[in-house]
């Protein structure tokens, strides 16, 4: 029988403190968080990031109420969601803050103005010329110096992409993670293992934001699923047939 991917939540998990346990989404963050964010500091040096796939693979039949509190989050100016080709992407709304400030340090009035008025004001992926001219007093020079600082990427004329700078070690990593992870069910007879050997496998050097984080991006983006035995969990290859 198929199910969710809920056995990677560990003991520790439900010792997190949240005022929300209710709500399914903000156990899951509060979860990838506790898990990886040592890891995104001593690695990446920056704060989590995380996919939104990442989250259905807690819960695959609650995406549309993952989506609904998703964008309750945005809304509030809790997080921040982001475009990129692995999907959605998702971090908290004060960790963005840190990287904004991180690129604008020199530019006190753009920083603030970025941060107090734009971000609230934009509860978007993306972002019009127009708008950040007319609504936000923006000129080119303002524009230009938020692409050059990774916050902004052209999208099409006269539209840019809200960005995260810095990615491409997180990309490089993501990936790594997802081929070494494959290849090594891919190996196996029937191209599945259990989820008991599979935590036993020295996957550190491969996975450095851990086994966690990159089982549940594996999970998913639909690359492997959990299926349960009479001996416990399998971890087998491909998407899940409906």
């Amino acid at each position: 029988m198929k199910r969710s991917y809920s056995s990677l939540k560990s003991q520790a998990s439900k010792r997190l403190k949240t005022k929300v346990d209710s709500l399914k989404t903000q156990s899951s963050l509060n979860f990838l968080v506790e898990q990886s964010k040592n890891a995104f500091i001593r690695y990446l040096r920056m704060p989590p990031i995380f996919f939104k796939h990442q989250l259905y693979s807690h819960e695959p039949n609650s995406r549309t109420l993952i989506d609904c509190e998703l964008q309750n989050m945005f809304q509030q100016n809790q997080i921040r969601l982001f475009h990129s080709d692995f999907g959605i992407m998702l971090m908290f709304t004060s960790d963005y803050q840190l990287l904004i400030e991180q690129q604008l340090l020199n530019s006190n009035r753009l920083k603030q103005h970025f941060i107090d008025n734009v971000l609230p004001k934009s509860i978007r992926l993306s972002i019009e010329k127009n708008a950040l001219e007319n609504n936000f007093q923006m000129n080119t020079n303002d524009i230009n110096l938020l692409i050059q600082s990774g916050l902004l990427l052209p999208k099409e004329s006269d539209q840019y992409w809200f960005s995260i700078p810095g990615l491409a070690p997180l990309v490089r990593c993501v990936e790594k993670g997802r081929r070494i992870l494959l290849q090594m069910l891919a190996r196996r007879t029937y191209r599945e293992m259990s989820m008991n050997e599979f935590r036993q496998r020295d996957t550190k050097k491969h996975c450095l934001l851990g086994f966690e984080y990159h089982m549940h991006d594996l999970i998913g983006a639909n690359l492997a699923h959990i299926i349960d035995t009479p001996t416990g969990s399998v971890v087998r290859i491909g998407g899940e047939k409906n």
